[in-house]
């Protein structure tokens, strides 16, 4: 699959199939990632990788007021956590998500499904031991897709293009 076949496939999912994921293809997903362009060479991520157990478990429970999150998190063959170092704001920020999306469109070209989630404050935090000056970027629960919705329509580039000025 080429790169706009996967852009234009890309699609978020919710829920997963019970089967396995290689680990040569999470670290393929995982190596796609660190190929995104970031802020002065810096390389701001660091990846926390949670297929099992009560850290699995607590996200899950985090997340048990908002259903197709839970569900997500349920029956995710493996969730990876993207965290930056914030010592350069906006950028590291901005890098860390170039850096999920190379992840986002690699797994779609290895067939499989994910969904970019967010999570902040101290609770997460603490559950995942983050050092002082790291942030979480998304908490990204993967699979093989157990559903297929329809790709949400965009609007044309026409009408979000600007041309020279607002």
């Amino acid at each position: 699959m080429d790169v706009i076949e996967a852009i234009e496939k890309r699609i978020s999912i919710r829920k997963f199939t019970d089967a396995a994921v290689p680990l040569n293809i999470i670290d393929r997903i995982l190596s796609a990632g660190i190929q995104a362009p970031n802020a002065f060479n810096s390389e701001p991520w660091e990846f926390i990788l949670v297929k099992e157990g009560p850290v699995k478990d607590e996200l899950i429970s985090m997340r048990r007021k908002i259903p197709p999150q839970k569900t997500a998190l349920e029956t995710a063959a493996f969730v990876i956590v993207v965290c930056y170092n914030n010592e350069m704001g906006n950028e590291a920020l901005s890098s860390a998500y170039a850096c999920v999306e190379n992840m986002l469109l690699a797994a779609t070209s290895f067939g499989l499904g994910a969904v970019p989630l967010t999570f902040h404050g101290k609770k997460i935090r603490e559950l995942l031991e983050l050092p002082e000056g790291f942030e979480i970027a998304s908490v990204i629960p993967f699979g093989y897709p157990a559903e297929s919705p329809e790709k949400p329509l965009r609007k044309p580039v026409t009408e979000k293009l600007h041309i020279g000025k607002f």
